[in-house]
């Protein structure tokens, strides 16, 4: 999880080992949950794309998408929290930050240093 356009789908992608979810430069893509099954090492497991997290009100397309992420991470065993390592954290990384631990949930964070576009290559 984590804000649009930190690489969460091109991250999906490389762990199921295919092109399941669209990756584009245009925030907002990704709406709808999708799952696959990854591999890394040893261990298999699904992972779930999510949209990326804005500040919504909840009757919105972007709110219903919010709330589709929410419930993924209601339903996880564990979170893959991307961010922006050229810009870094900002303040809505935090906001969603505090989402994520609110979860309960065990957490990895992950700074992305490559463009979405460039991360397919």
């Amino acid at each position: 999880m984590g804000r649009p356009n930190v690489g969460k789908s091109t991250l999906f992608n490389r762990l199921v080992g295919r092109r399941l979810a669209l990756v584009d430069d245009r925030p907002g893509v990704t709406r709808d949950r999708r799952e696959g099954r990854a591999r890394l090492g040893d261990l298999a497991f699904t992972v779930i794309d999510t949209a990326g997290l804005e500040q919504a009100m909840p009757d919105s397309l972007t709110g219903r998408m919010q709330a589709q992420t929410e419930a993924a991470m209601a339903n996880a065993d564990a979170i893959f929290f991307l961010i922006d390592a050229r810009s870094g954290p900002i303040p809505i990384d935090q906001d969603f930050a505090n989402l994520v631990r609110k979860s309960g949930r065990p957490a990895i964070l992950i700074a992305n240093g490559k463009r979405a576009s460039n991360a397919q290559s």
